[in-house]
C-alpha cells in the first residue's frame, strides 16, 4: 500500500530555505522553477521550468520538499509565518558535533540545546528560516 513518506514545505523565500538546507549536506535530487534558480541548484540536478520554484531532497527514501508556489495550494499560504512547533521534522545524523559546527558557521541559531534521553539518545533543534522545527538524533553508542 504506502511505499515512500514525503515532506512538502511551504517557503517564503525559497533562496534562503534552499541555501539553509544545502548548509546541512541535503543534496538535491530534482528542482523546478524559472531558469536562473535552476541554475543555482547545480548541475546533475534533474530539472524543469515551471512558475514557481521548488527542491526535492532524498533522504534515504524519504522526499522531503522547499517550494515558494504549488497549485493546488493558494499563494497566501507561503507568505504565513509558522508560529507553532507542533509538527517538526527529525533527522539522524552521524553526530551533533557536525551539526553544532554547520550552525556556528553560518550563524543558524540553536533553538534547544543538545540533551542525552535515557532512551539512547542526543537530541537538538534547530529552526530554518521559515520557523520550522528540525530535531537532529544521534544515537549514543553503547
Amino acid at each position: 500500500m504506502i511505499h515512500k513518506f514525503g515532506i512538502h514545505l511551504k517557503v517564503k523565500d525559497i533562496k534562503k530555505s534552499l541555501a539553509f538546507y544545502r548548509a546541512f549536506g541535503f543534496k538535491p535530487v530534482f528542482a523546478y522553477g524559472h531558469d536562473e534558480f535552476r541554475a543555482k541548484v547545480g548541475e546533475g540536478v534533474t530539472s524543469v521550468r515551471e512558475k514557481y520554484c521548488g527542491v526535492v531532497f532524498d533522504i534515504d527514501g524519504t522526499s522531503f520538499e522547499i517550494a515558494d508556489g504549488h497549485v493546488a495550494v493558494k499563494a497566501d499560504v507561503f507568505q504565513e509565518t509558522i508560529n507553532s512547533s507542533k509538527i517538526s521534522a527529525m533527522f539522524h545524523v552521524d553526530s551533533l558535533e557536525e551539526i553544532i559546527k554547520i550552525c556556528e558557521q553560518n550563524f543558524f541559531p540553536i533553538a534547544v540545546q543538545p540533551r542525552e534521553f535515557h532512551w539512547g539518545t542526543k537530541e537538538m533543534v534547530v529552526k530554518d528560516p521559515e520557523g520550522f522545527v528540525l530535531v537532529f538524533i544521534e544515537n549514543l553508542k553503547k
